[in-house]
């Protein structure tokens, strides 16, 4: 048994530590969704979509092969320090905020906007609070990985992390709902209305899922 645990031990932070390596693409992917969406309402001549969609795809094989990597050395189940089920509920949510931005990004390209400009600035505030409530989940993560491999950080400071990822969530989640009734209100064509409501739907599915990532944070480090 000896022999097991130190035959693993280096293992342990290897795998905690690859899922700060994977958020970098997953955060990254954000930047791709704003630039589109810039381009997008500027109804720029060359809207690069192409060229977006290289990039945000490049993130995703990227994110895909570290995924894999952590995955494929994982310790046997009793020798990890978190619950395994946990740390992959864990990757799985934070990829899929990924997945969402590649839709995002594709329903982007299909067309220039026909709605009016209070309706695209209140889209482009609630792009802003979803990329907030992304980025506050790396110190979420930071902490709790520093927690659970040295438990040198206090366990209620960390958890006020995971709290900070919810409350950008729910701020968030206040100024969809406000977007969501002025598209239905708009007198747009159904076709651009339509297109907005995907990729709002996909901006939420991002926000949600960072949320996601937050609680299963908590519950890895829960006594």
């Amino acid at each position: 048994m000896l022999a097991l645990l130190r035959r693993f031990a280096p293992r342990r932070r290897v795998y905690m530590t690859g899922l700060l390596e994977h958020y970098a693409p997953v955060a990254r992917s954000l930047a791709v969704v704003e630039e589109a969406f810039g381009r997008y309402v500027r109804k720029s001549a060359d809207r690069g979509y192409q060229m977006l969609a290289g990039r945000i795809d490049a993130l995703e094989g990227e994110a895909d092969r570290i995924k894999r990597r952590v995955r494929n050395h994982l310790p046997p189940a009793g020798l990890m320090v978190v619950d395994k089920t946990l740390f992959l509920s864990y990757t799985r949510h934070q990829d899929n905020i990924l997945d969402a931005a590649q839709e995002a990004l594709t329903w982007l390209g299909m067309g220039d906007p026909d709605v009016p400009p209070d309706v695209l600035d209140l889209f482009t505030e609630y792009l802003a609070r979803v990329k907030k409530t992304v980025r506050r989940l790396k110190p979420a993560l930071v902490d709790t990985i520093a927690l659970v491999l040295d438990g040198t950080l206090d366990r209620t400071a960390v958890k006020r992390r995971h709290h900070e990822v919810r409350q950008r969530h729910l701020k968030a989640e206040r100024v969809r709902r406000d977007l969501l009734a002025s598209l239905f209100a708009t007198t747009g064509d159904f076709r651009d209305v339509y297109r907005l409501l995907r990729v709002l739907e996909c901006l939420e599915h991002m926000s949600h899922e960072a949320e996601a990532c937050a609680d299963t944070l908590r519950a890895m480090i829960a006594r």
